[in-house]
């Protein structure tokens, strides 16, 4: 094997192996690894785990908190066939996943960068026909008091977003029967092919501290090709499915899916979990998500499984709010998606500055726009609040203080008792944006907004345009972006402010 080359600055992947058997002995690792400045990505129990640390740190890991080796580069194979099964699989991806091969397959991919609406290869999202039916499916999950965000762009709460750590129920529906059977070298491939990308999406915004733990399951099921047909083509997962959970001790329905969903969040005390179900039986489409779920085949389609990685994150992003943006989808760039309806300015029919996005090509790269319909925004604020704008007081939007020295991105100019102006100061540039849904508002939305240096005339009287409710759009003199509320008007302003990085 040869030796490990050591990172020089910068955070290294490393893989842990942990003494303990127990939720309790992951936490534990886990504060030790934060301790030493590090991140855990991923966790399989009992007791392996993914972490990407300094360099200089990885050999003070090994002998702390039950952490018994510390791998930066692949692991023996004797200490593979030594670990439980759980933790010998994902040791395994490990190993492909720092393997030099690999990364030089990959980038040799013919495929790579294609669109996921080019016609060689069907698309990872099902026709029309099937994507309604799913998000019917999708509404009958929800509890009867909520309702799906209002097209006004109100956030939408029953909508998770992609921080912190997530249950992973990796289901792989085994079976009796020889042409659904599922090998061990299978199983092997597309938990590696999983691991790369879900790792792929916490890579792209380290500050969500995106922590994967999960939950490896093989229901073996009996269910005959018979018993798959055109009358009932509508069910097929349902088939399947149902006769997964009751084999894996849960009631064979949508609701036993969500108990085991719940089960497994608890168990890791996450905020979020969902399932991924791979099968060799059919289903609606060969990639696909409805609600709680992602179900996917082992062919997906023309794309192959060495790319399996990324058309699974490309539907866990729409676990997560992300909208579809290659052109074949008839995506628009005004649809709200996310948490906080963030729209969909990177549809690639209508984009005004297109870029290859995971939501619309074969491609390891996500856009501004998918980053906010994930919920990341939040995690970009400068400064925020609320506050009196005092009447002749200037503000500075990138520190939030009120009459600073110097700085000051707008002054609330009182001419005489009428005459009233919100003017720019310093190269700051406004937009008024109307009434929109202040929190639905985002860094993607701020950005393209058409910023001038001109005055928003704000005296009292019919020419008034900071009515409460009003929403101004800024770009300071720092170059930052942020949104304000006008929550009161009068000689003093009541505002609400967000800054963003």
């Amino acid at each position: 094997m040869p030796k490990q080359i050591q990172q020089i600055g910068g955070t290294q992947e490393v893989f842990l192996t942990i003494a303990g058997k127990n939720i309790k002995a992951i936490e534990t690792a886990i504060k030790a690894v934060e301790k030493l400045g590090g991140r855990v990505i991923h966790v399989f129990p009992p007791s392996g785990m993914v972490a990407s640390v300094p360099p200089a740190s990885i050999a003070k890991l090994k002998g702390t908190a039950g952490i018994t080796a510390a791998d930066a580069g692949a692991v023996g194979t004797q200490t593979i066939k030594k670990a439980s099964p759980e933790v010998a699989e994902a040791m395994s991806a490990w190993n492909e996943h720092v393997c030099e091969e690999r990364k030089a397959r990959a980038l040799a991919s013919p495929i790579l960068g294609q669109s996921w609406g080019v016609s060689s290869q069907q698309p990872p999202d099902p026709p029309a026909e099937v994507q309604q039916r799913l998000r019917q499916l999708e509404q009958q999950l929800l509890p009867k008091s909520s309702a799906r965000a209002s097209a006004l762009g109100a956030p939408d709460m029953n909508l998770p977003v992609l921080m912190g750590r997530i249950a992973v129920g990796l289901v792989f529906v085994d079976s009796t029967v020889a042409q659904y059977a599922i090998t061990d070298v299978e199983k092997q491939k597309v938990v590696t092919e999983t691991v790369e990308g879900l790792n792929l999406l916490a890579s792209f915004e380290p500050r969500a501290g995106i922590q994967w733990f999960y939950d490896v399951k093989r229901p073996k099921i009996s269910l005959a090709a018979s018993q798959f047909t055109a009358a009932n083509q509508n069910s097929w997962e349902d088939l399947w499915r149902n006769a997964a959970m009751t084999s894996m001790g849960y009631a064979g329905s949508a609701t036993g899916m969500g108990n085991y969903i719940n089960a497994i969040k608890q168990a890791f005390s996450a905020q979020w979990a969902y399932a991924i179900f791979v099968t060799k039986y059919k289903a609606a489409w060969f990639a696909y998500y409805w609600g709680n779920h992602v179900v996917m085949d082992f062919s997906v389609d023309g794309w192959g499984i060495n790319e399996f990685h990324r058309v699974l994150a490309h539907e866990t992003g729409h676990v997560f709010g992300c909208g579809d943006e290659y052109t074949a989808s008839n995506c628009t760039c005004t649809s709200l998606h996310g948490r906080y309806q963030v729209a969909n300015g990177n549809c690639e029919k209508c984009a005004t500055n297109f870029v290859p996005c995971l939501m619309a090509h074969n491609t390891s790269a996500l856009c501004d726009y998918s980053r906010g319909q994930l919920g990341w925004n939040e995690l970009a604020v400068q400064c925020r609040g609320a506050t009196t704008l005092k009447g002749t007081w200037t503000f500075d939007f990138d520190t939030g203080v009120q009459g600073p020295a110097s700085g000051a991105d707008l002054w609330w100019q009182q001419v005489d008792s009428v005459k009233r102006f919100l003017v720019p100061q310093s190269g700051a540039m406004l937009v008024n944006m109307g009434k929109p849904n202040f929190d639905a508002v985002s860094y993607q939305t701020l950005k393209s907004q058409p910023y001038t240096a001109t005055p928003i005339n704000g005296s009292n009287n019919s020419s008034n345009q900071l009515k409460a409710g009003t929403v101004i759009a800024i770009k300071t003199n720092a170059g930052r972006y942020a949104k304000l509320r006008v929550d009161s008007y009068g000689y003093n302003l009541g505002i609400t402010w967000v800054t963003y990085k």
